[in-house]
């Protein structure tokens, strides 16, 4: 899979119905699993971001879609995300849970971004 210089050439590639959301997906997470020694993400979130790639797939479809829609992105793990473990890279935070997604995220997910995975920055 060739790499995209933009998101309007993702979302292009999605309308003309030549990429889905899901071949995307299994590009970044090939893409992680390659690079695993880089130790650059704490946490991938495989099974809900291919959830929420459908999700969004259907709505790229029926034209209900939001501008950010086939954006694909990381969250730094000092941001919450709901219902996720958040420990900003520090053993003080193991284990705790997030009772709520930051504005940041919450932003994103009204935006019908995409993907989500926490990262060490």
């Amino acid at each position: 899979m060739k790499k995209y210089s933009s998101l309007k050439e993702i979302q292009t590639l999605i309308s003309q119905k030549q990429l889905t959301l899901t071949d995307l997906l299994a590009y970044y997470f090939k893409q992680i699993k390659e690079n695993e020694h880089l130790n650059a993400f704490n946490e991938v979130f495989f099974y809900s971001a291919e959830a929420q790639a459908k999700a969004v797939q259907q709505k790229i479809e029926n034209g209900t879609a939001g501008k950010l829609a086939g954006m694909v992105i990381g969250i730094k793990d000092n941001i919450c995300y709901k219902d996720h473990v958040v420990t900003a890279s520090s053993k003080m935070l193991d284990g705790f849970v997030s009772p709520y997604s930051s504005t940041v995220v919450q932003r994103f997910i009204t935006r019908r971004c995409g993907y989500y995975r926490p990262l060490k920055l």
